[in-house]
């Protein structure tokens, strides 16, 4: 069976057709679309260093008892603890991270605290006992 002339023509302009979008398609290939990725931002530097997160707790101490809140603050290797009478999960949050709470506003200013910077320090987790007996602390890792 053969084909008619329109036929053989039509099949010819489909494959020229086909092997255009081929072409196509294997060119845009080539083409980076995505930009480069960004270089990622220098780590920040951790000091490992055990008089330096004792420093720091004498200086969260220090920020309790000028805002007249009696506080006790002690650096156990990585873990920040704090026995604090108001303490619980929710002021445990607004310590960490409120920087408007009037309750922990000035401690947070004259201390310094953020995770961040508890971050930088070497500490792994806080944590926060109202020294209730029978109560567990409330306790943040970082």
């Amino acid at each position: 069976m053969t084909l008619a002339r329109d036929e053989k023509l039509g099949l010819a302009i489909a494959a020229l057709v086909g092997v255009a979008a081929l072409a196509t398609f294997a060119y845009r290939q080539t083409w980076s679309t995505t930009p480069p990725a960004p270089e990622p931002p220098p780590a920040a530097v951790v000091i490992d260093d055990q008089d330096a997160r004792d420093g720091f707790a004498i200086e969260l101490a220090e920020a309790f008892a000028a805002d007249r809140n009696a506080a006790d603050v002690t650096a156990d290797r990585t873990t920040l603890r704090v026995k604090w009478e108001m303490c619980s999960k929710q002021m445990l949050q607004r310590l960490l991270h409120d920087d408007e709470n009037f309750q922990v506003k000035n401690i947070r200013a004259a201390s310094g605290l953020s995770v961040k910077r508890l971050q930088s320090h070497g500490f792994k987790r806080i944590e926060c006992d109202d020294g209730r007996k029978n109560l567990d602390p409330a306790v943040q890792k970082l």
